[in-house]
């Protein structure tokens, strides 16, 4: 079987010792990405942000693209972990979608530069920014971020046939309610002494804006105290 970009870095995943180095090149990548783009980055910005070595790169990554895709990944598994545990939550579809959503903004303000890299993706895929193959492996990568989408999606629909949610259309209402929750990922700026309190209190405006969106019927009820004040 050909090796792609893909089984390359699933190969290296399974090889403890390199879990560490390989974490070190993604964040320095995200955050060399989240600057300068994917245009304007360079191996050996990466490399002299983490204080290392272009070979130290080469050594898992063949080019710039296959870093960039796997810093994409990795944002797309990262909002993955964040929402797993509001999958399976006991109650409510309504109160199980309020926490996936609380649960998405805070990656977004958390691991901002990665899913700087992960819009970035998007827009380089819809202008076909890319030649083959690599334009065909950022096709790959939207489907992650199709599925992740598709858990939103399924959940939403539960709670509107539960009798939480007041929307039409699925496909509609859902990108509305991401454009809520991703926003952080464009105008948020960590500011000093910025305490955990502060940033739940953006999670929390975002999340009920998106619920909103949704016709969330139980939003005065379980909100009324805390705009009262």
């Amino acid at each position: 079987m050909q090796e792609t970009a893909t089984t390359k870095v699933s190969r290296y995943r399974r090889q403890p010792d390199a879990g560490l180095s390989r974490m070190e090149i993604l964040e320095g990548a995200a955050r060399s990405f989240q600057e300068r783009g994917f245009a304007g980055t360079s191996i050996d910005d990466v490399a002299a942000r983490i204080r290392s070595t272009k070979g130290r790169i080469y050594h898992h990554y063949s080019s710039k693209a296959e870093l960039f895709f796997d810093v994409y990944r990795a944002g797309m598994e990262m909002n993955v972990a964040a929402i797993e545990p509001c999958l399976s939550a006991p109650g409510p579809a309504d109160q199980r979608l309020h926490a996936m959503l609380r649960a998405h903004v805070r990656s977004m303000i958390e691991t901002q530069a990665f899913q700087r890299v992960v819009w970035e993706g998007v827009e380089m895929l819809r202008q076909n920014a890319l030649p083959e193959p690599e334009h065909a492996q950022l096709g790959e990568l939207a489907e992650l971020r199709h599925a992740y989408a598709e858990r939103f999606r399924l959940v939403m629909e539960a709670a509107r046939a539960e009798g939480f949610l007041a929307f039409q259309h699925s496909s509609i209402a859902l990108n509305t309610a991401f454009m809520a929750v991703n926003g952080p990922v464009f105008w948020y700026r960590p500011r000093e002494g910025q305490s955990a309190e502060e940033i739940e209190k953006i999670v929390d405006e975002c999340a009920l804006y998106a619920m909103r969106a949704l016709g969330w019927t139980k939003d005065r009820e379980v909100y009324a105290d805390a705009e009262g004040q």
